[in-house]
């Protein structure tokens, strides 16, 4: 039985999924734990993509403002969007589709089988994340210095900004939220099996 618990371990999906999973903890943890302490400590205000609970266009002139006051802030926010930023969408959104192709078939929604239109809605959620955490890191890196956008498209990508932070915020947790739905409280079809011993 352990022979065959471990080799289920090194099975190619779980040692790509495993990968995943790491890189994209690591990455967070890096924003959060790192670059997020030492953008404060050089202009006393968040970085906008970690304020999960919203802002306003008045919050991002204000790290505008700041921005071009420490080009060394301005630096290390360019380098947040150019290389943990871009790496961190495709890394969960990839962890994210691979668990949920794998649990999702024969589940149930409701009682009713998860299968058809409803099933690529779901599939659809992490992909529709990385394109906004996307489209964020985009708008951020026109917007903010150095970065040199005239008055109005300034004003327009300054106005755009919050709405795509918080629905990037919001699908993130939608996705980790059918992931665990599908994969630890999996509902199984009556009439199908879930041959979890497959993988």
């Amino acid at each position: 039985m352990m022979g065959e618990g471990s080799g289920r371990l090194w099975h190619p999906f779980w040692l790509v999924a495993g990968f995943l999973a790491a890189a994209s903890i690591t990455l967070l943890a890096c924003m959060i734990v790192v670059t997020g302490p030492q953008f404060e400590a050089l202009v006393h205000l968040q970085i906008p993509d970690f304020r999960l609970t919203g802002y306003e266009r008045a919050d991002v002139d204000a790290v505008m403002v700041a921005l071009n006051g420490s080009p060394e802030a301005a630096r290390l926010l360019r380098f947040l969007h150019l290389v943990p930023d871009m790496l961190l969408p495709a890394f969960y959104a990839g962890l994210c589709l691979m668990l949920l192709v794998r649990f999702s078939p024969g589940a149930t929604v409701f009682h009713k089988p998860l299968s058809g239109f409803r099933w690529y809605l779901v599939l659809a959620v992490p992909v529709a994340y990385a394109l906004f955490d996307y489209a964020e890191n985009a708008v951020s890196l026109l917007l903010f210095p150095p970065a040199t956008p005239t008055g109005d498209m300034a004003r327009l990508l300054a106005g755009i900004l919050p709405f795509l932070t918080r629905t990037k915020a919001m699908l993130f947790f939608i996705a980790l939220i059918l992931v665990l739905r599908f994969s630890l409280f999996r509902e199984q079809s009556p009439d199908r099996a879930a041959p979890d011993s497959q993988a």
